[in-house]
């Protein structure tokens, strides 16, 4: 929302307005500022008045002389403040510093095709991949070995999904005339294969995980055995989970934000938003862990969730996976434990999203239809997870071909068999 704004005379009959418009990207304050002509104060505040409507309406008839900073802050505002999820505005924000260095001072309707391909060949170049406010490296590069300070083809990519975003808005709002970045091509994304166990390090890891704590073997089996979200692990509370059915409610997930902490959330999509069996043995291990966590509980006493206070300490409404003293568990938990564990046993390091990859993996190798592994892992649609795994579909479907080869052969065999039988 736009403040009231100020007037101050800037010659005979001139007046120059000025609105603030809240904060850019990079944290400073947004100023739009319009010269009027003006025969009386009483007028330049009626002036003053009609500016600050057009702005929080969008239709500033100088919108398009906003400088692209200018614009983000307001895009931010009466846009993406309403549509957004909080981690999505600050991660956008943190790719904005980099855009803002060098673009976030040309006017949105300067702005051209070519300025947006010389920032992509710029983000291309090495030496870049950095701290976007830090001045570039100007030291010679050894080009004898691997350059590692290169952004990726993937990353740049989301530079440009963010301005053709923040333009296409601008466009619809008729603040300029067309989209910049329809005019150029996007930069490719360069495809890579998910990063998985094979099956003889997934027997290793799966004993292994025998020795751990409970917490951790139930994290890493819930993981595995249902391609669930790491957020949506840690957003976890008992009374999500129904032992007589063997089903967990996915309604929530767990966040963390720098200066803000540990969050809930909704769920990524509605169709996020599910219920899904878990395997028998794994809800074994909820019931170890709850009864576990109440020993912890009762042993801790006020210092258990002293973040809190005691009346709303209800243990239906507290998260399974916690810290020592039952505060919300951080997210990141997870990647610290499978780091320590692939150093300690020397096996390959994986990520928590490497168990969602596993278990579409094996359910799409073992036949299983992509709406019911679509279903288990909360895509939006059975093409979501078609697209994702494309090479194991295609790999199944190959399979079908030798799974009827066989089947035609066996059952030619069998009748000429029974044929063979009958005339003796």
């Amino acid at each position: 929302m736009a403040s009231a704004g100020s007037i101050q005379k800037a010659g005979e009959n001139s007046w120059k307005l000025t609105v603030s418009g809240g904060f850019d990207g990079a944290g400073k304050r947004v100023r739009h500022t319009k010269t009027v002509h003006c025969t009386s104060e009483l007028a330049a505040k009626k002036e003053l008045a009609l500016f600050v409507a057009d702005i929080e309406k969008g239709n500033l008839s100088t919108s398009g002389k906003m400088t692209l900073i200018e614009y983000f802050a307001y895009w931010e505002e009466n846009y993406a403040m309403s549509h957004h999820k909080k981690k999505t505005i600050a991660y956008n924000r943190s790719i904005f510093k980099r855009i803002s260095k060098a673009m976030g001072h040309l006017r949105l309707d300067k702005i051209q095709p070519k300025h947006l391909l010389s920032f992509y060949k710029n983000l291309a170049e090495p030496g870049i991949k950095q701290d976007p406010n830090a001045t570039r490296r100007k030291a010679a590069i050894n080009t004898e070995k691997p350059v590692k300070d290169t952004l990726s083809p993937n990353t740049i990519r989301k530079y440009h999904v963010l301005l053709h975003t923040l333009l296409g808005q601008a466009t619809q709002w008729q603040l300029i005339p067309y989209n910049p970045a329809d005019k150029v091509e996007a930069p490719k994304a360069k495809k890579t294969h998910k990063k998985i166990y094979d099956e003889e390090n997934t027997g290793k890891f799966l004993m292994l995980l025998q020795d751990e704590e409970v917490k951790y073997r139930l994290l890493a089996l819930l993981a595995l055995s249902t391609g669930m979200r790491k957020a949506e692990l840690f957003g976890l509370e008992w009374k999500h989970i129904d032992f007589t059915t063997n089903t967990i409610n996915i309604e929530q997930t767990s966040q963390y934000l720098p200066g803000e902490g540990i969050y809930k959330d909704t769920t990524k999509t509605e169709e996020s938003t599910r219920n899904i069996t878990v395997p028998a043995s794994t809800m074994e291990l909820f019931k170890q862990h709850k009864v576990q966590q109440a020993v912890d509980r009762l042993k801790l006493g006020d210092k258990w969730r002293p973040d809190i206070p005691k009346e709303d300490r209800i243990i239906d409404t507290e998260r399974i996976f916690t810290t020592w003293n039952g505060k919300p568990g951080h997210p990141d938990a997870f990647n610290t434990w499978l780091r320590k564990f692939a150093v300690k046993h020397d096996m390959p390091h994986i990520t928590p999203h490497s168990f969602r990859h596993m278990a579409a993996t094996y359910l799409i190798t073992a036949g299983v239809d992509l709406r019911t592994v679509a279903g288990k892992l909360g895509h939006a649609n059975s093409n979501t997870t078609q697209l994702v795994y494309s090479h194991l579909v295609k790999s199944a479907e190959r399979e079908t071909s030798d799974m009827m080869e066989s089947f035609i052969k066996s059952n030619t065999e069998k009748a000429q068999l029974k044929k063979a039988q009958a005339k003796k």
